[in-house]
This record gives structure tokens, sequence and C-alpha cells, in this order.
């Protein structure tokens, strides 16, 4: 008993050491945010210091990047820029986006002669188009119905570690099915006159054969499903006849076998299945009749100026502050180099 307070007195000796290296811890953590926060603030009288001995330089050259930015601003509200929805069938969104970049290469190039000649037009339409691109058009709404559609037909192991995410990454531009194309031009009426040999496809043997087989599957699925509603629509003229004749008879009239299902059941089933059959028909009609173009159109409109903000004066402002930093740091970055050649030599 005696030796248990001395043994307690020993164990609150050894905690002060540390306690005491918790503390200056502590103490050196804020010496080091201090210091940091001591740099910076060194750092920005240093760079504010800079700017106000080469305030003219970068004054200048900020002024003279705004004015380029107003310029090609004032510049680009003379174009007109078309934006076309388009639905490629028979695999040829591969082609198309191929001819709008190359379309785009000979207006980079100012090819316009030979631009003429792809488009089946005058070289002086053809030297007003200043740009086209084209991009996949798509929401993830459209992205999910495909994904269901494709798990449905696919097996469930397989899908495992296939998700939507990847779905989308493994998507390449000519998989999506509708493309955005934008033309941009200094006159209008030259993108309404070019706006459908832009988007024209020649027909290969690849697309024709693609053509041809698509049609004939909806032909045929047609010609099957319209079977199945005659031989729907006597099964149930069949089963009103016989419900009929029985009320009449009192249950000795004509038997229809129909295993576990009441008759008021199994005419309800066929009624759903003859409504199934009528809306697919439906989205084969309309499939058959897209397939009768190689390049659907969904919608097309023609706006004033760019579609997107470019910003062009607050670019020009950066781009000549930049240049302005440039031009003031040059003999500070010549004088370190020769000073640092004369003391490492």
């Amino acid at each position: 008993m005696e030796n248990q307070p001395q043994n307690n007195q020993e164990q609150e000796v050894d905690l002060v050491p540390v306690f005491v290296w918790i503390s200056n811890g502590f103490k050196n953590i804020f010496t080091g945010i201090g210091n940091l926060l001591k740099g910076i603030g060194h750092f920005l009288i240093l760079f504010l210091i800079f700017i106000q001995k080469n305030l003219i330089i970068i004054a200048i050259t900020s002024i003279a990047g705004i004015a380029l930015g107003w310029y090609l601003n004032l510049k680009s509200g003379d174009q007109f820029t078309a934006q076309i929805v388009v639905q490629p069938n028979f695999k040829s969104a591969g082609q198309l986006i191929s001819n709008i970049n190359y379309y785009q290469s000979l207006v980079e190039q100012e090819d316009f002669e030979k631009l003429s000649q792809e488009l089946n037009t005058s070289e002086d339409k053809t030297s007003k188009i200043t740009s086209l691109s084209i991009r996949p058009e798509f929401n993830d709404t459209e992205l999910l119905e495909e994904y269901d559609q494709l798990a449905r037909k696919s097996d469930t192991m397989a899908l495992e570690n296939f998700t939507f995410e990847g779905f989308k990454a493994a998507k390449r531009d000519q998989d999506y099915q509708y493309q955005l194309i934008e033309v941009a031009s200094k006159d209008r009426t030259v993108l309404e006159n070019l706006i459908d040999d832009v988007i024209r496809v020649k027909e290969n043997s690849i697309i024709k054969s693609e053509q041809q087989a698509l049609k004939e599957t909806a032909d045929f699925d047609l010609k099957s499903m319209s079977y199945q509603l005659i031989e729907l629509d006597s099964l149930i003229a069949a089963y009103q006849t016989a419900i009929k004749s029985s009320d009449v008879q009192g249950g000795n009239g004509t038997n229809l076998y129909l295993g576990d299902q009441k008759p008021s059941e199994a005419l309800k089933n066929l009624f759903d299945q003859k409504r199934n059959i009528l809306y697919q028909m439906s989205s084969v009609r309309q499939d058959k009749y897209s397939y009768s173009s190689t390049i659907n159109v969904v919608s097309q409109y023609i706006k004033k100026g760019v579609i997107e903000k470019k910003h062009y004066r607050l670019k020009g402002a950066f781009i000549g502050l930049g240049f302005g930093l440039l031009i003031a740091l040059f003999p500070l970055v010549w004088r370190f180099l020769k000073n640092y050649e004369k003391q490492n030599a």
C-alpha cells in the first residue's frame, strides 16, 4: 500500500515530456503557417512593385488585346450559323463524320475550288463558308434506353462488369443515333442553299446492301404481324361466339378448351396481344418510311452570329496582359541568367 502513491507520482512525471512534445508540435505548426502567410504576402508585394514599374507596357498590351478582341467580336457578328440535327441510317454516320471533317479541312486550307466541286456549287458560294463541325447529339435518357435494350438481350453474367458509365465510354461518335452539324457562313442564303449538299452521303455498296436488308426485314415483319392479326381476330370471334352460345343455351353450347383460364380472362389476353401487335406494326412502319433516305433531317435552324459566346474582348485582355508580363519579365530573366553564368563560371 505504501508503494501506490509513489507509482502514481512516477506516472505523472512520465507524462510531462508528452505534453511538452505536443505543445512544441502545435507551436511549430502555427509558426510554419505564419511563415507561409508571410512569404505569400512578401511575394504579392514584390509582384505589385513589378507591376508598378512596368505599368505602361502592361497597360498598352492589354488595351491592344481588348481592341483585337473587339474587332474579332464585331467580325463574328456578321456570320450566320446553321444547326442541323440528323439521323444517319444504314451505318452511314462514319462516312458523314468523315465528309464534314474533310470539308472543314478544305475551308482551313482555303481550297474553295475543291470544296465547290465536292458540294456541286460555285466557288463564290463556298468562299462564304467559314467553318463546319459535327458532334453526337444525345442525352442520358436516350443512352439509358439503349443500355436497357442491351441488358435485356445480353446475359446477366456478361453485364456484371459492364456498367452504364462503361457503356457510355465504349460508344464511338458514329455509334450515336443523332448527330449535330454546325455550318457557319457570311451569307444566310448560302447556308439555305448548301445544307442539303453538306449532309449528303454518297451511297456505296455497304449502304445499299444495309438499306435493302432493312427494308426487306420491315416488309417481312409487317406481313408476319398482319397474319398474326388475322389469326387473333379469328380466335376472338370464336371466343365471342362460344360465350354467347353458352349464355343462350345455359352452358350446353359450343365448348372451347381454355385450360385454367376463365373465358373473360382469355378474351382479355387476346385483345392485349392484338393491341401489342398493332403498336409494333406502327413502330415498324415508321422505321420503314425512315429508310427511304440515307440521312434524315430531324431539325434545322439558322441563327445570326455565333451560337456560343466567344468572349473575344475578355480573351484579348488576358492575352494582352500575358504578353505584357512576358515583355516586362524578359530583362529580369536575362539579368538572372547573366549573374548565374558569372557565379558558376
